[in-house]
């Protein structure tokens, strides 16, 4: 890919992301884990653990009701699933429909995530604020890590952000991986975060949705609801399994106490006739 192609993608996903941002979120700001949210009002989220290191998420378009789904990979860590939904976030929104230029979506869609939850006037000026708090400067590493935190977004992504704003020209920092970020904590006696840990859920609200309005309308029986929710929300499975276990229960109860309504009866009765 020539080298204008790829600037002219650049600066397509940046303009977006600020008209995205004004539109949909109001103002310029850290959108953190608010994207999924913002995501959810537009298409369908689909919560799933893939073991594959190298697959973060994809989103698909239904042409039977032109509906979206995004499903995001709950094996990556918060930062990568945060940052995968705002690059799928440009697929929701059929961005490339609106270009009539030739350029590469997904490199267009990494910049439109980048400057969507790493906006450049809040960028610049948090530099500003984090170098003045230390007046020796404080190492670019502690930024990248305070930027990181406070905007939610992957280490490499906020050290290509910085590259792309010519905020540093340290090209060690683009050299190292989001590993070794969480190394360089370690060492810099930085307290670990949250965001560095995968949260493994799988879960398919929209569809859950259908199923409990199923069995409202007595469509399905909570056992038929639990093997239909197996795969993609095992937790929804696990509760409609519990009711069914409860009604079975329910029943039982009811039958022996029938039982020894039943066996007292006829022992009234037998005694009676004694007497």
């Amino acid at each position: 890919m020539s080298s204008q192609k790829v600037n002219h993608a650049d600066r397509i996903g940046e303009a977006f992301a600020l008209q995205v941002l004004s539109e949909h979120f109001g103002t310029e700001t850290f959108i953190g884990s608010s994207i999924e949210l913002k995501v959810e009002e537009l298409a369908s989220i689909v919560y799933k653990e893939i073991r594959d290191p190298d697959f973060f998420g994809a989103t698909i378009t239904l042409k039977r009701d032109n509906r979206k789904y995004v499903l995001l990979n709950t094996s990556q860590t918060l930062r990568h699933r945060y940052f995968t939904a705002a690059h799928e976030f440009w697929h929701v929104l059929n961005i490339n429909s609106m270009i009539k230029d030739d350029i590469d979506p997904e490199r267009a869609a990494d910049r439109f995530a980048a400057a969507l939850m790493l906006p450049e006037s809040l960028v610049r000026s948090l530099i500003r604020s984090l170098q003045e708090d230390d007046k020796k400067e404080q190492e670019e590493k502690k930024i990248v890590i305070r930027i990181s935190d406070i905007s939610s977004a992957p280490y490499v992504a906020v050290v290509k952000r910085l590259v792309e704003l010519k905020l540093t020209d340290n090209k060690g920092l683009a050299e190292l991986s989001d590993k070794d970020w969480t190394e360089i904590r370690r060492e810099l006696n930085i307290v670990e975060s949250p965001l560095d840990q995968p949260q493994r859920i799988n879960r398919f609200t929209d569809y859950e949705e259908r199923i409990a309005q199923e069995v409202q309308d007595d469509n399905l029986n909570f056992i038929e609801a639990s093997k239909r929710l197996a795969t993609v929300s095992p937790e929804k499975s696990a509760e409609y399994a519990q009711l069914r276990a409860a009604e079975v229960e329910k029943v039982m109860d009811e039958i022996e106490n029938d039982e020894d309504d039943d066996f007292l009866d006829a022992l009234f009765e037998t005694r009676r006739t004694k007497k």
